[in-house]
């Protein structure tokens, strides 16, 4: 049974989510419109008043929901859209994810996710992404606490070094506690976003240095540009930091001139798919690329530098030509990654991290259990948006459940800090840590500062020391 609940008896909603039926619906007509949205009255093509016209940023609907007591409750949306959205949703001023929604051929419900109310009266905002959705109302019924997380206490690769499990065990002792703090440097030889953090923020360092091998794809054939793998080991050595190594790979064949031509799905031709045909000219150009990259990660390997190594990012947005050709020949990249690091190049000082979403279809892409040591994701939001982006923490604990610790692999915006969503490390990507509409600096100086934030002058409190034994 569903509680429909008129615009004038909202003193009384608390009751209908205590016990009507579980479920109560909140219609669009009794919401508050922000923007260029409008309420749409029942027409030939609906029997429902809806919200429409998300077209501009800051466009939105604001429903107050009173609950009876704090607690997680379910989220639906009754909506329709003509193509698949993205549909951001925001509790009590707190960001708590984008989720994608599918297309209509009319009204349909659903879920959004788990959501945290708070006792007392809440706001409940539906926002514009690439949306343009029509919203006829929410629905919110009271649901159970997130599951525990149940996690492996060794790496996936049975012969990690004793500094990747060292470090390993340092991560999932803190996770669910505190979250280590991180940024990433596009300029190794200059730390400048580094510099800022520590400026502005009384002296406060992040515990993770994030750094793209972009520069060490075999196709670049430029002088200049690396570096990286000197700077990730000054900073686990000579500032006992932890590092990070994403790698925007420049395709192996049909590369272009342009640096930032050469990865992107759209700037070059290069079949990915065609990595089932080992007889293949893409294969064996693959194979070269990640025989090569080995070579230049093993320095740090004999160093005895634990390394969060994190290849084919975003894969699932198939900007990227490792994501271009579906999950299939994705999967078949990363675990052939895998197999040839860990098995021929002996590349154990790794701890493997797979980026991935929290949509549905983010399982298809998912390379398995025995080939990923930690869960991220990336995520951007528009300016201004603060928040834990709890539901999207709670999707990938569900998706996976509970199974892996999850991280920010990168961010726009730095989180909110919260029991809630107690994700594994943060990294802010590059300048976007210095720009005031994303990163405001009394807002950086307050995270970096509060207590759930492990720094690199924390590290040692939170042993064991990953490069010691």
């Amino acid at each position: 049974m569903l509680c429909h609940l008129p615009s004038f008896l909202f003193a009384v909603a608390a009751l209908f989510l205590s016990g009507c039926a579980h479920t109560s619906e909140y219609p669009a007509r009794a919401a508050t419109v922000l923007g260029s949205v409008q309420i749409v009255p029942p027409d030939a093509t609906t029997d429902r008043d809806r919200a429409t016209g998300f077209t501009q940023p800051g466009d939105a609907i604001v429903f107050s929901v009173p609950a009876p007591r704090d607690g997680f409750y379910r989220l639906d949306l009754v909506y329709s859209a003509d193509a698949e959205k993205r549909i951001p949703v925001t509790i009590n001023g707190s960001m708590q994810g984008s989720r994608l929604f599918p297309k209509t051929t009319g009204f349909e419900t659903r879920s959004f996710g788990r959501i945290r109310l708070r006792a007392g009266t809440n706001t409940v905002r539906i926002g514009t992404d690439w949306g343009y959705a029509d919203i006829a109302s929410i629905r919110i019924k009271r649901t159970s606490p997130p599951r525990e997380f149940h996690l492996r206490t060794t790496p996936v690769n049975p012969n990690a070094s004793h500094e990747s499990r060292a470090l390993f065990t340092t991560l999932t002792r803190e996770f669910g506690q505190r979250t280590f703090t991180g940024q990433h440097e596009s300029n190794p030889t200059v730390p400048s976003r580094l510099d800022y953090i520590t400026r502005n923020t009384g002296g406060a360092t992040p515990a993770i240095l994030g750094l793209d091998l972009i520069y060490y794809s075999p196709s670049w054939n430029q002088p200049g540009g690396d570096g990286a793998i000197e700077a990730a080991r000054d900073w686990a050595l000579n500032r006992h930091g932890i590092v990070s190594l994403s790698w925007h790979w420049l395709a192996p064949l049909h590369a272009g001139p342009l640096i930032w031509d050469s990865f992107s799905t759209s700037k070059t031709p290069f079949d990915v798919s065609r990595i089932a045909d080992e007889s293949s000219p893409e294969y064996a150009a693959i194979i070269r690329d990640l025989d090569h990259l080995a070579e230049k990660l093993k320095p740090l390997r004999d160093a005895r530098i634990p390394v969060l190594w994190r290849p084919l990012h975003e894969a699932e947005g198939g900007w990227f030509w490792w994501g271009a050709r579906g999950p299939d020949a994705t999967r078949q990249l990363y675990r052939l990654m895998f197999d040839r690091f860990t098995r021929i190049h002996h590349l154990d000082n790794l701890l493997w991290v797979w980026t991935s979403t929290d949509d549905d279809r983010s399982l298809d892409w998912y390379p398995g259990d025995n080939y990923v040591d930690i869960l991220a994701t990336d995520l951007y939001f528009s300016p201004g948006t603060r928040g834990d982006f709890f539901t999207v923490f709670d999707r990938l604990r569900e998706l996976h459940g509970g199974r892996k610790p999850i991280a920010l692999g990168e961010c726009g915006s730095i989180p909110d800090l919260t029991a809630d969503a107690p994700w594994l490390w943060f990294l802010t990507w590059d300048d976007l840590i210095s720009r005031p509409e994303l990163n405001p600096a009394d807002f950086v100086y307050t995270i970096f500062r509060t207590p759930r934030a492990i720094l690199l002058k924390g590290l040692q409190s939170a042993s064991p020391a990953p490069h010691s034994r």
